[in-house]
């Protein structure tokens, strides 16, 4: 079990997710942004989502400074690409084999030229890049709960370390794309487009607070992570870490056997509390850094001054993070 109680400060915030009970929960939910024809021909089909959560919680800070004092650190959530609407124009009306199919879509122009780079496991965080012109301290995660955790702990450990002023942290995909569940052995339709989520954290070093002036809207700290929690664990982090006056999040994935025994003991908890699995669409980005961005959104509606994040995912993998609210 790691602890660090740090904390690092929050400037910007924001998420970008199709319509569902779960997109509720957010502040906003902004119309998706315009970009150049050039660059939307590399993008994976969640960068939209992702560039578009980073524009509106960069709206008020400006990144005028070096580049290289900006640093941006990524998760793709599920895989992102292809999808069958990629192969779909170029499939032949009739093929009697396997490798008849094979060489008409590999001699057709009518199959994505850039399928290959849609399908990088970095390919947010180029996009990003690219998009901002910067080329400062980077990492790409993937994928799922642990990606989204090791991005935000990447970002802290460069802000505090002195490698970037600003980190921007964005995660971004669907957990359950076409290929997911066929990798999982999941029957499903094939589906020409899936919905994506997105969520968008700025963080932002002391130094550059005192330099432009900004404030922070909240302090994060992460209090726990580590693999394979049981209810005794659970109960000895939610005595320490979880007031009653706390507000607590927590999404507990695939919420059967142990881990439906988690869920059970976080929702005995005598707090409020959001089980976020109940809302429609959560499971589209699940990961701790939504669950951090659900959370302050819900500490700012009520007024509530402190609120902690608890995930937990299929592989044991768990996170708590804590999120002090300054906007008051």
């Amino acid at each position: 079990m790691d602890s660090h109680l740090s904390s690092v400060a929050l400037v910007g915030v924001a998420s970008s997710f199709a319509d569902s009970e779960f997109s509720l929960l957010f502040d906003n939910q902004p119309e998706h942004i315009a970009v150049p024809r050039k660059l939307k021909r590399y993008m994976a089909p969640a960068a939209i989502n992702s560039l578009t959560a980073t524009s509106q919680a960069l709206a008020h800070i400006s990144l005028a400074e070096r580049a290289t004092e900006v640093g941006i650190y990524t998760s793709q959530t599920g895989y992102g690409s292809p999808f069958y609407s990629e192969f779909s124009a170029a499939l032949p009306e009739s093929a009697d084999s396997a490798a008849q199919t094979f060489k008409a879509l590999w001699s057709s122009e009518r199959v994505n030229p850039f399928l290959i780079t849609n399908a990088l496991n970095n390919n947010l965080l180029g996009i990003s890049g690219l998009n901002w012109q910067l080329n400062g301290d980077a990492c790409a995660f993937i994928r799922d709960q642990l990606g989204a955790f090791g991005a935000l702990q990447e970002a802290i450990v460069a802000i505090e370390a002195g490698e970037c002023q600003l980190a921007i942290v964005a995660v971004a995909g669907n957990s359950n794309d076409p290929l997911a569940k066929w990798l999982q052995d999941t029957e499903s339709e094939v589906a020409e487009e899936v919905t994506n989520g997105a969520t968008t954290l700025i963080l932002a070093s002391e130094e550059w607070l005192s330099k432009t002036g900004h404030k922070a809207i909240a302090r994060l700290s992460i209090l726990a992570s580590g693999y394979h929690l049981n209810t005794e664990q659970l109960n000895t982090l939610i005595a320490e870490y979880v007031k009653p006056s706390h507000f607590l999040s927590y999404y507990i994935e695939s919420a059967k056997g142990k881990n439906r025994l988690l869920a059970d003991a976080l929702a005995s908890c005598n707090v409020a509390n959001h089980h976020l699995n109940s809302y429609s669409g959560s499971d589209i980005c699940p990961g701790i850094v939504t669950s951090v961005a659900c959370n302050l959104s819900t500490l700012r509606k009520q007024n509530h001054s402190t609120g902690v994040c608890v995930n937990y995912d299929q592989a044991g993998f768990y996170s708590f993070v804590r999120i002090e609210n300054e906007s008051l």
